[in-house]
């Protein structure tokens, strides 16, 4: 009879442990999913007090931000702070440009949109300030940038000039290592996906010359073939890739090889060719790694708290995290060619105080 009894209890013990273990998992993926819509209404729950020490916080680093900016452009002897006759190391536009900018005269907003650094979310907010209503904006197949720029046209010098001395200036960056892995698995890593921002074009002008330049065999060769496991992340809810795009390691020798003042796609030139921050004295610097507090001081500091709030475009719900992924694809790499990259953007760096340390430390060499 004991036995009997200390095998029901056994049964129910383990029968137990099951629904604990799966009611675990359960609230485990829906708090996982569930984090993007809570960041999303956490501004809305903030208390005034709260907001008040975070806009603070942001007011002080930003300084901090902008003081780096200039303090790096006078070491370089660039733009504004040029101080010397002496040639910099960096080739630099001689002007800003003026026509890559947004600019909402209404609500005084001036934005260079650095792509793959939270450029949606803006742009999103952007429409709104436009009068678009979220529920076309969640409907259209349009381009955000495309409904962007309808509203707020290119302006050219000196239309531009004259705009952006009333409004607020305003740059968003991240990591640069972390922006090109970005571009390249949204723009070339797989052609049978994301063909709603451009991968099919992206393929045509891009993926397919760099393939047949830096792959042996050419577009011949399978990248399946090539791959080495555990170095790169498809999601298994998408089609796999046609095996015609090129690697990251690929991807990274054509940036390593290109002038890229005179050819680079807006998803990867340098913040420095681009938003030119040594020609400009922007007002505010946010950053991907701070969105959701820089993003709070923007909207206070424009009083456009009533028609928008915090929000985060196709942020990566993916089980795996940031740095997971970059050690994966980074792993293609050899210490050589991080360094290599580094040079390409090391103005970036500078700039906005990132480092690459930690990358050095995912390469290649690492499993040889």
């Amino acid at each position: 009879m004991r036995i009997r009894v200390k095998k029901k209890c056994w049964i129910l013990f383990v029968f137990l442990s099951v629904i604990v273990f799966a009611i675990t998992v359960i609230i485990s993926t829906i708090l996982h999913f569930g984090n993007y819509d809570k960041r999303k209404e956490a501004a809305a729950l903030l208390s005034e007090q709260e907001i008040k020490r975070l806009i603070k916080e942001a007011e002080s680093i930003n300084a901090k931000r902008i003081e780096r900016v200039q303090k790096v452009c006078s070491k370089y002897n660039l733009g504004l702070f040029k101080n010397s006759a002496k040639v910099s190391q960096f080739k630099h536009p001689p002007t800003p440009q003026y026509s890559v900018f947004y600019i909402d005269i209404t609500h005084k907003l001036a934005w260079c949109p650095v792509y793959k650094a939270a450029s949606s979310s803006m742009l999103h907010n952007l429409c709104l300030l436009g009068g678009q209503t979220e529920k076309f904006l969640g409907e259209t197949k349009q381009q955000l940038s495309t409904i962007a720029r309808k509203i707020y046209p290119e302006l050219d010098y000196p239309q531009a000039e004259e705009a952006l001395q009333s409004c607020l200036k305003v740059i968003i960056v991240r990591h640069p290592f972390e922006r090109l892995l970005s571009a390249y698995r949204d723009k070339l890593e797989n052609v049978n996906v994301r063909t709603e921002h451009g991968s099919a074009h992206f393929y045509k002008s891009y993926g397919s010359k760099i393939v047949e330049r830096f792959r042996v065999g050419g577009n011949k060769t399978k990248t399946q073939d090539i791959l080495r496991p555990g170095t790169y992340y498809w999601q298994s809810n998408q089609p796999e890739p046609a095996g015609i795009e090129p690697t990251f390691l690929e991807f990274v020798r054509y940036l390593i090889s290109t002038d890229l003042l005179s050819y680079a796609d807006d998803h990867w030139i340098p913040y420095y060719l681009f938003c030119t921050p040594c020609l400009l004295k922007y007002d505010l610097i946010a950053k991907v790694e701070t969105f959701f507090r820089d993003q709070i001081y923007i909207i206070r500091a424009l009083d456009v708290q009533n028609i928008i709030k915090p929000t985060w475009k196709h942020q990566t719900k993916d089980s795996h995290s940031s740095n997971k992924i970059s050690k994966i694809y980074f792993s293609q790499l050899t210490r050589l060619e991080i360094e290599q990259l580094y040079e390409k953007y090391k103005l970036d760096f500078e700039l906005f105080d990132y480092t690459p340390d930690a990358y050095y430390s995912y390469v290649l060499d690492q499993y040889l």
